[in-house]
């Protein structure tokens, strides 16, 4: 123990690397494995069950998370070396998605190698699998202004809806692991879940009042649930809210500004008002609103692909006091048919965080099924190998 009342631990090494300090190894907080068949695949014995993914088999049991169930979880966050664990059912992988703080989805259709989910609101996704790829917005709830009104979300304030959250997190951090929990992201989640990408864009320029009124309902869904599972000693809040390509942001600086910043503030206002912390993730190059996100206090962003961020040396040097970077491995890194190639990458990943100043954290970019359980393990030993920040 140390003077936190923590564990020498995965735990406390996030705290060293929020704190600015520089642990003898960097915290590993992992994208995950990309499906439940993935989780079968790869994972050992122990280490899976119908809780830990973000999509249930059919849907999650409706009485309280069991001891055994919650040292899965633990196996799981054990087996991967990783510093934070996801509570609640569903809410350990993948990072960003899953668990009761975001809509939860439940099987209402299968078909020939492709499930469709329904999520509370109303949304439905098409998964296919063999190989795997994911519809969002297979239907979504809202098709005009008019369906705002008659949009239903389920009670944020439910205690049964937590009821998995403080045992949790009271587990996780007793065996060292900083407990996290996940919301939508204030852009993507819309687009995701509510209403169709193309109708949002044509709004954002048509009809602001409507993108304006349909993102309060939706952030502040979201900033009630972070608050629950803050209030039942969750330390980490992830956020996914893809913003942007290769050749940049999806909508312009000004509309996020305009639109979605000040929502993020409030989360990072609330998560630190409460001595816990923010971890958002977007893909694509999003330099131009760094700078937004560094003021309004952002904790740690990745993933910072190479292939989508050509300039990571300089963005380093600009906000690497400013917030955690974490990931610096490229989308594509399990294609590489050698295993010295994806040896470079990770040691290229190590180089980029040692430069970081106020700290590191490593991420890998996800496991996918068709990883032999062979370079699944070598990924994993490039994992160890290369948190070393010395």
């Amino acid at each position: 123990m140390n003077n936190s009342g923590y564990p020498m631990s995965e735990y406390q090494d996030m705290l060293a690397v929020l704190s600015g300090e520089r642990p003898e190894r960097s915290p590993y907080c992992p994208m995950g494995h990309w499906s439940l068949q993935a989780c079968r695949k790869l994972l050992p014995a122990g280490c899976v069950d119908e809780n830990l993914y973000s999509l249930p088999e059919t849907s999650f049991p409706q009485g309280p998370r069991t001891e055994a169930s919650r040292r899965v979880g633990l196996n799981y966050a054990r087996h991967l070396g990783a510093s934070t664990l996801g509570t609640g059912k569903g809410g350990a992988l993948p990072f960003g998605h899953g668990g009761p703080a975001e809509i939860i989805g439940h099987l209402e259709l299968e078909e020939d190698k492709v499930r469709i989910y329904r999520f509370e609101g109303g949304s439905t996704r098409a998964y296919h699998y063999d190989p795997h790829a994911v519809h969002y917005g297979h239907s979504m709830p809202v098709n005009s202004p008019d369906d705002l009104e008659k949009l239903a979300l389920p009670d944020p304030h439910d205690p049964q809806r937590w009821q998995d959250i403080a045992p949790d997190a009271e587990a996780f951090t007793s065996s060292g692991i900083m407990p996290a929990a996940k919301i939508m992201g204030f852009f993507s989640g819309i687009h995701n879940n509510f209403l169709d990408f193309q109708k949002l864009m044509i709004a954002l320029i048509e009809d602001p009042e409507f993108v304006h009124r349909l993102t309060a309902r939706l952030a502040e869904w979201s900033l009630a649930c972070a608050g629950e599972v803050l209030d039942r000693g969750v330390r980490l809040v992830e956020v996914c809210d893809d913003l942007g390509t290769p050749e940049g942001m999806l909508i312009s600086p000004e509309m996020f500004a305009e639109f979605f910043l000040g929502w993020y503030r409030r989360l990072f206002e609330l998560c630190h008002s409460r001595g816990a912390f923010v971890h958002m993730h977007s893909h694509g190059n999003i330099a131009a609103i760094l700078p937004m996100l560094a003021d309004a206090g952002v904790d740690i962003l990745n993933p910072f692909d190479p292939g989508e961020n050509p300039h990571l040396e300089e963005l380093i040097e600009r906000f690497s006091g400013s917030f955690v970077f974490c990931g610096f491995v490229p989308s594509n890194y399990y294609l590489l048919e050698k295993d010295r190639d994806i040896e470079a990458l990770f040691a290229r990943a190590a180089a980029l965080g040692r430069k970081c100043r106020r700290g590191y954290i490593m991420m890998e970019h996800g496991f996918p099924e068709e990883l032999t359980p062979e370079r699944y393990g070598f990924i994993l030993e490039m994992v160890e190998k290369y948190r070393s920040l010395r």
